[in-house]
């Protein structure tokens, strides 16, 4: 299994700055984790604060993609249907090719009605727009004289280099977990990226996810981006101190999100390697973090206590 860590591009710890990003990506490469990825919002309604501050995902994969070296850089997960596909496609073929093959596509359809209507974009047609943009882009990576005729992209006679590093193109995870998301995963692209579901319930849409696939002649990949908060264990461990207001080391910790995966470092394992036997191939973490301290001694401790072990 391979381990990512979500950057702090925005709120869902202390509110995302530069520094903040810059030191989280560092670390994540330097601890042994496999990925780093940002989170996409782009014009949010007033009434979703949570998404109100946002460094734009592809922005900050670049910026990060300079300031490392191995880790590989993912969206997680960027709403196509809001961009121009083929926009995107050459900004993710220029950082894939900038980075030397690093970048992962994480994409979704979107859930959030007001801002396509902010963004100028078609809340209803978003899964048509998804797929047939998804297949635009991959023309685009891979073909030497890319042509498309499609309902929303036509193109042809037309020139798009560089290519990615990768060829044909990143893998293109679909998040979401939606009978389309899954339908789409096995279609479409080429993995499924799943969001803090249940382990019996990422099991049986894993499953599904992969014989639709294996009907089409195709495989696919499973990850699980998964909200995980180590405060418990790093407390009991004296790296940090117990929680300031209410709770307990042993307890939930202020901020910490209903069905965060917590508990001691064994705790944490267990589900990990339950993961696993369900077939996820790639797990990243969403560490809660109430400052800058825990959210990288969240970092140090599940390497130490996952990563590292055989």
């Amino acid at each position: 299994m391979r381990f990512g860590v979500c950057l702090p591009n925005f709120p869902f710890g202390i509110p995302p700055m530069r520094d903040a990003i810059l030191e989280v990506a560092r670390s994540a490469e330097r601890l042994g984790y496999d990925s780093v990825w940002a989170t996409d919002h782009v014009l949010v309604p007033k009434d979703k604060p949570r998404y109100a501050r946002v460094f734009e995902a592809i922005t900050t994969l670049a910026y990060v993609g300079g300031a490392t070296r191995r880790v590989r850089l993912g969206a997680s997960v960027l709403i196509l249907a809001q961009r121009n596909a083929i926009v995107v496609a050459k900004q993710i073929a220029s950082l894939d090719a900038l980075t030397e093959g690093r970048v992962i596509l994480g994409i979704g359809a979107g859930w959030m009605d007001g801002e396509f209507t902010a963004l100028g974009a078609d809340f209803h047609r978003r899964g048509r727009n998804t797929d047939e943009g998804i297949r635009a882009m991959k023309v685009l990576w891979r073909d030497a004289d890319p042509v498309f005729d499609g309902a929303f992209y036509r193109f042809r006679d037309v020139v798009c280099d560089p290519k990615p590093a990768q060829p044909g193109g990143p893998p293109v995870w679909i998040g979401g977990n939606s009978e389309a998301a899954l339908r789409r995963a096995a279609t479409v692209a080429d993995g499924w990226h799943a969001d803090d579901a249940p382990i019996d319930q990422l099991k049986a849409k894993g499953d599904s996810v992969r014989a639709q696939a294996k009907a089409a002649g195709r495989s696919v990949e499973v990850s699980l981006r998964r909200t995980v908060d180590m405060r418990s264990a790093a407390a009991a461990a004296g790296r940090l101190p117990g929680p300031a207001q209410g709770g307990s080391p042993a307890g939930r910790w202020p901020g910490a999100s209903a069905g965060a995966l917590a508990g001691s470092v064994d705790e944490v394992r267990s589900e990990v390697a339950q993961a696993a036997q369900a077939g996820v191939t790639h797990f990243i973490c969403q560490f809660e973090h109430a400052s800058q301290r825990e959210h990288l001694v969240s970092l140090e401790l599940f390497a130490e206590g996952i990563l590292a072990q055989p």
